[in-house]
């Protein structure tokens, strides 16, 4: 008999669950506009400062709902477009086999699927372009950034992913803090006496 899913395990399911329902809706979309002999569209939501708003309920800023359309009849878009799609289904194979990769992989692996990207900078927009198309943040995606960053202090955290699934540990356990990758980035908070978290963008201001 299986064991069954603790309350973290079956947000994290729920999660994976939406985030698929998501990608499969968008791929539908762009296949049946294709059925129908039209060219693929969509809104990518503007990403300037007259369309950042503030969202009480959750107490951040947000993009608004001022967008731009991205068609695939327009030449000058068709790259851009083309590269979209691509990093959409790059990211729903990495959802699908629970797997991650960095934005630099990210870069390299593309030229294996011959998508032309000039340099990172481009792809890194792309992913941004995909995270507001989803509304979902590159990590949800299984996308990070280099593992450069550290985190220390009084937090308790609960790992989500595979094999770790339930266990907890205290970020102020190990001197040097702890590397965010994955697995931290995916975890859930349990427990802090912090009332503040303070980034600090240079190693040697925290040592």
């Amino acid at each position: 008999m299986s064991k069954p899913k603790n309350k973290t395990e079956k947000t994290e399911s729920a999660k994976y669950d939406a985030l698929r329902e998501l990608l499969k809706a968008e791929g539908t979309k762009i296949y049946t506009e294709l059925e129908k002999g039209q060219f693929p569209q969509f809104y990518v939501p503007s990403r300037s400062v007259s369309n950042i708003v503030y969202d009480k309920k959750l107490r951040q800023y947000i993009l608004g709902k001022a967008a731009g359309l991205r068609s695939s009849r327009n030449m000058s878009q068709l790259r851009s477009f083309t590269q979209l799609i691509w990093l959409a289904f790059f990211a729903n194979r990495l959802v699908q086999e629970k797997k991650s990769s960095t934005l630099r992989d990210i870069y390299y692996s593309s030229q294996a699927f011959e998508i032309d990207f000039e340099d990172q900078p481009e792809s890194d927009n792309i992913i941004v372009d995909l995270e507001a198309v989803l509304a979902r943040p590159r990590e949800d995606l299984h996308i990070f950034p280099e593992e450069r960053s550290s985190v220390f202090g009084d937090l308790t955290i609960e790992y989500t992913v595979p094999g770790y699934e339930g266990k907890r540990t205290n970020l102020s356990d190990h001197p040097d803090g702890y590397l965010i990758g994955p697995s931290l980035s995916s975890a859930e908070l349990v427990d802090t006496s912090a009332e503040l978290v303070i980034a600090i963008e240079k190693g040697g201001l925290f040592t």
